[in-house]
C-alpha cells in the first residue's frame, strides 16, 4: 500500500509540474529550506493543463491541492539530488533522451515547421502525380488462357477444350468456390498467370485491351465481382475471364486535395530535414564504426518462439514527439 501510495504521488507531482523549466521570478506562493515556489512558477505549470481541467482550480482550496503537488515534487527531487541520484546513469541516460525529443520538437515541430509550401509547389506535386488522385476504373481478373491464334489450326481444338472448361466450371461453381481456380490448373497454358491461378491483378480496360485486345477487355468490363464470362475469342487466344473484384475510378481535381498535399509536403520536408541534420553533425563530429569490435559484442537472443521485442523510443528513426502533459492528480490520502 505505502509502494502504490508512492507511486502515485510522484505521478501526481511530475504531471503538475510538466515539462518546462521552472520561472523562479515574481513573488513567492511556497517557500522553504533550498526550496521556492513562485506565483509565476505556479502559473505556468497551471497553464501547462488543458482548459478543462484548469477551470477545476479556480478557488483557494483547489489552488492549494495542485501547490501541494508541486510541493512534493520539489522535496522529493531535492531528497534525490541529496542522495545523489542526479548522478545515476539511468537518470542521465534518460535526460538525454529528454534532450534529444526537446531539440527535435525545437527544431521540427514549432510553427515554422508547419509552414505550408507555395502554392505553385502543391500545383507541381499534383502535376507530377496525378496517378495518385486520378485513375480509371480497374477490375481484378483471373483468367483461363489458351494460346491459338485466329485462322491457326489449333484454333477449333482450343475453343472446344475453353467450352469443356467453362462447363465444368458452370456445373460446380455454386458448390465449390474454387472451381475457376482449379480449373486454371488443369487448362490454363499461360505458365506466368497460372501459377498464380490465373490471377492478372487489377487492370484497367487500357491495360486490358493492349494485352489480351478489344473482345477481352469488354467482356471483363461487362461483368460483376464473381461472375464468369462466357468463351471470348480474341486475336491471339482464347480465354474465359472472372472478376473477383473492382477498383471504381478516382478523379480528385487539384482544389480538392491541395490541403492533403501540403501536408505530405511538409512531412516530407521535416523528414528530410532530420535526416540532413543528423548528418551534419554525426560528419562534426567524425565518427567511425570499429566493425571489428563491434562484430565482438555477444548478443543475447530470446527463447524460441518469443515474440520479437519492440524498438526503443528515441532511437534511430523518424522525428519524436512527446505525450501532451497530463493533468495532475488529487493528492492521495495518508495512512
Amino acid at each position: 500500500m505505502v509502494r502504490r501510495i508512492l507511486l502515485v504521488t510522484v505521478a501526481a507531482a511530475l504531471a503538475a509540474c510538466g515539462s518546462s523549466g521552472p520561472n523562479k521570478s515574481g513573488p513567492a506562493v511556497a517557500s522553504g529550506k533550498g526550496i521556492t515556489i513562485t506565483a509565476a512558477e505556479f502559473k505556468a505549470r497551471l497553464d501547462e493543463q488543458s482548459p478543462f481541467i484548469r477551470a477545476r482550480y479556480s478557488t483557494l482550496e483547489r489552488k492549494k491541492e495542485f501547490l501541494d503537488n508541486l510541493i512534493r515534487f520539489e522535496v522529493l527531487a531535492k531528497e534525490a539530488e541529496r542522495q545523489g541520484l542526479d548522478k545515476d546513469p539511468d537518470v542521465q541516460l534518460t535526460l538525454r533522451k529528454i534532450m534529444v525529443q526537446r531539440l527535435v520538437q525545437k527544431s521540427f515541430q514549432g510553427p515554422a515547421a508547419q509552414v505550408e509550401p507555395p502554392e505553385a509547389e502543391l500545383r507541381t506535386y499534383y502535376d507530377e502525380h496525378k496517378d495518385e488522385f486520378n485513375r480509371p476504373r480497374k477490375v481484378r481478373v483471373a483468367a483461363i488462357i489458351f494460346n491459338a491464334p485466329a485462322g491457326s489450326p489449333d484454333r477449333a481444338k482450343k475453343l472446344a477444350a475453353a467450352r469443356k472448361a467453362l462447363a465444368k466450371v458452370k456445373a460446380t461453381e455454386k458448390k465449390n468456390p474454387m472451381v475457376f481456380q482449379q480449373t486454371v490448373a488443369e487448362f490454363s497454358e499461360d505458365p506466368s498467370s497460372k501459377g498464380a491461378s490465373g490471377d492478372l491483378g487489377f487492370k484497367s480496360a487500357d491495360e486490358l485491351e493492349k494485352s489480351f485486345g478489344t473482345e477481352f477487355a469488354r467482356a471483363a468490363f461487362a461483368l460483376k465481382p464473381g461472375e464468369v464470362s462466357g468463351v471470348i475469342e480474341g486475336a491471339q487466344g482464347v480465354y474465359l475471364v472472372r472478376v473477383a473484384g473492382a477498383q471504381e475510378e478516382l478523379s480528385r481535381a487539384f482544389d480538392q486535395v491541395k490541403a492533403q498535399i501540403g501536408q505530405k509536403l511538409i512531412r516530407e520536408r521535416r523528414t528530410r530535414d532530420f535526416d540532413e541534420l543528423v548528418k551534419r553533425l554525426r560528419d562534426d563530429a567524425k565518427v567511425t564504426v570499429d566493425e571489428k569490435a563491434l562484430e565482438a559484442v555477444a548478443i543475447a537472443t530470446p527463447p524460441p518462439g518469443m515474440p520479437g521485442m519492440p524498438g526503443m523510443p528515441g532511437m534511430p528513426g523518424r522525428p519524436m514527439t512527446m505525450p501532451a502533459p497530463a493533468a495532475p492528480s488529487p493528492a492521495p490520502p495518508t495512512k
